[in-house]
């Protein structure tokens, strides 16, 4: 598939220069009915947009079905979502690569006035090397003004480095629900105040309600909530922000 990069117009590159660098921090909003009539200073949302199922050889695309009402000026990311069957496990191969890359083609290309896309998705190792590929085809979006962003394993910004660094925009870890490796790499991050991979410096994906680990020289970081936002939530934001977030 050919991804439209001539279809980006150029002001997405300064849109993507100037809106998300000064937004500190991004509400992730899953697809659930929600509303923010108003947003603290430099908050945004990124919110579910698409949800990629892959099952074997099989993958299906679903849209965003509950409303989502922002703010105006706000700055708005949609996240492409690769969920995947434990029961039968896929080989990413070229058929769903390009229903992901349709995926954030269709983010990139319809209503995004932030100039980034987001792929939130995890990867068994026998699919890392499909995954390098997949970026590979969204290069002309990124040559077009598109920024991506892309989630990635804790792990994998410490001790497991495979993304490949200069296909993307921007590394978000996920520091939250780590599971078994959470004592260990919290205490690194206690011990150095940042990821041990340079491009995952840069981000932090949290999750409200669970403690924060303290990070230095993060200039943006995305919260997850397990339900949905209520006004109340931005006071425990900067309480978070003050306590675990330098």
């Amino acid at each position: 598939m050919r991804l439209r990069s001539a279809a980006l117009p150029l002001f997405m590159a300064l849109l993507a220069q100037e809106g998300v660098a000064q937004t500190r921090t991004l509400l992730w909003v899953w697809d659930r009915p929600q509303l923010f009539a108003s947003l603290p200073e430099a908050t945004g949302v990124a919110y579910l947009h698409a949800t990629v199922r892959l099952s074997g050889t099989e993958s299906r695309t679903s849209w965003r079905q509950w409303p989502l009402r922002v703010a105006p000026g706000a700055t708005v990311v949609p996240v492409v979502h690769v969920a995947l069957d434990n029961l039968s496990p896929s080989p990413l191969d070229d058929a769903q690569q390009q229903a992901i890359a349709a995926a954030i083609e269709h983010a990139a290309t319809h209503g995004n006035r932030s100039g980034w896309v987001q792929l939130d998705f995890e990867a068994r190792r026998s699919q890392r090397e499909a995954y390098v590929a997949l970026l590979r085809r969204l290069q002309p979006l990124r040559q077009g003004g598109m920024r991506i962003s892309a989630t990635a394993l804790a792990s994998w910004c410490m001790d497991d480095p495979w993304l490949p660094v200069g296909l993307l925009d921007e590394i978000v870890p996920m520091y939250f629900r780590m599971g078994g490796e959470s004592a260990r790499i919290r205490q690194r991050l206690g011990t150095t105040g940042k990821a041990a991979v340079p491009a995952c410096r840069d981000a932090a994906g949290l999750m409200l309600g669970e403690d924060w680990p303290a990070l230095r020289d993060v200039k943006r970081r995305y919260v997850f909530h397990a339900g949905s936002w209520k006004n109340e939530d931005f006071e425990k934001l900067q309480i978070g922000n003050r306590d675990s977030y330098k």
